[in-house]
């Protein structure tokens, strides 16, 4: 008999967007909205797993009362909205919570106008369980 192999959950990313939320509450930056999922932009096409953490309009966490959005693919990695502002982050698309810790702090502080440069490089803890998902998750292909 070959060996039992576990299906990838539909959703192996929320154990690390859980991760990212948790460091951010602890910060004292706490979301007002976290969404993750997994969506297709037509019948048939790659699926993509997506994390979106948002801070709407005057929360009174933000030293700047625009709002603003994180956001993740495991397609693309991390990027920041403010208003109609949008930048990609350079980090790994699994970077530790830390680091977005510290994008998001800065992102409030002077919005896009001074480009945030990575203090560090780090890979989340779960990082290595968690390509290893998202590697099978590509693999099963679109399954509805």
């Amino acid at each position: 008999m070959g060996e039992a192999t576990q299906p990838t959950p539909v959703f192996p990313h929320l154990r690390y967007g859980d991760a990212v939320h948790a460091a951010l509450t602890a910060s004292g930056l706490s979301p007002d909205v976290m969404d993750a999922g997994v969506r297709t932009e037509e019948q048939g096409a790659q699926r993509e797993l997506f994390l979106t953490v948002s801070w709407l309009r005057e929360n009174p966490d933000l030293q700047d009362p625009v709002g603003l959005d994180l956001f993740w693919s495991h397609l693309t990695g991390w990027g920041a909205r403010i208003g109609d502002d949008v930048v990609l982050l350079d980090v790994h698309e699994l970077a530790t919570p830390e680091l977005l810790v510290d994008a998001a702090r800065h992102l409030t502080e002077h919005r896009m106008a001074r480009d945030w440069l990575p203090p560090f490089h780090a890979l989340w803890e779960g990082a290595g369980p968690l390509n290893t998902a998202l590697d099978h998750f590509d693999e099963q292909g679109v399954t509805w």
